[in-house]
């Protein structure tokens, strides 16, 4: 019974990806694959300077409140509250500024793709130091690992696989929040910064299915792409070279 079900679901989607192929092919060109893969390129650009740069700050931090019981108790509840905190709220002072000080659009609407994301690096950061065992910390006070060392040899490798969980969860996360971060509107202001989201946000609002099914697929690509070449392997390697125990 199983496999009928799984064949009709596959059934479902070829038939489902024919059609739309069948609507929306006759309608795009050359030019408009272009635009996309290009747009596509710079979200990704986007994507990744983000995680680099929320992970330069989060796992110092999480790894410090990891390491202190009592304080993570109190900073773990807020991440999680954060991570589900709707970032949209804050999209209007974004407008607001970029506008009052005539910022560029291109690289003050990228904050706002990360605001409720990073988090979930922060936060299972701070599981990982906590899931630390007290025998290795004392371990590494008895050798005297400290500074560079300490985060290169003993922390970083504890820590990793519990990053990677993060950092997959808040990549996909800002991937899907290009769609909103990248064109922004308060009242009759409206701001748009050159990627991929703001192309699938543009092609919503006018209701040009064809462009817009084309910017989902090469959207989903990237995504895909992006787990089978970086995230995949990452991840591989945390389960089987860096885990503890």
């Amino acid at each position: 019974m199983d496999y009928i079900w799984y064949g009709l679901v596959i059934a479902g989607a070829i038939w489902s990806s024919a059609k739309v192929i069948q609507m929306t092919v006759p309608h795009l060109s050359m030019s408009d694959l272009d635009r996309v893969l290009v747009d596509g390129l710079i979200t990704m650009i986007r994507v990744t300077i983000l995680i680099a740069l929320a992970s330069a700050i989060w796992v110092p931090v999480g790894v410090m409140v990891g390491l202190r019981p009592r304080v993570t108790q109190l900073v773990q509840p807020l991440a999680q509250f954060l991570a589900a905190f709707p970032a949209n709220l804050l999209f209007p002072i974004a407008v607001v500024l970029i506008v009052r000080y005539s910022l560029s659009p291109n690289v003050w609407l990228s904050p706002l793709m990360i605001l409720g994301t990073q988090w979930y690096i922060l936060f299972n950061v701070i599981a990982g130091a906590s899931a630390f065992p007290g025998d290795f910390r004392e371990a590494a006070l008895t050798f005297h690992i400290r500074g560079w060392k300490w985060w290169h040899e003993v922390m970083l490798p504890a820590i990793f696989p519990y990053y990677v969980t993060g950092a997959i969860t808040a990549s996909g996360g800002a991937w899907n929040a290009s769609v909103v971060s990248e064109a922004v509107s308060w009242g009759r202001t409206n701001l748009a910064a050159k990627g991929l989201g703001a192309y699938i946000a543009e092609m919503t609002a006018t209701g040009n299915f064809p462009r817009l099914a084309l910017g989902i697929a090469v959207m989903s690509m990237f995504v895909i792409l992006t787990n089978r070449l970086l995230w995949r392997p990452l991840y591989v390697l945390a389960e089987n070279r860096t885990r503890l125990g």
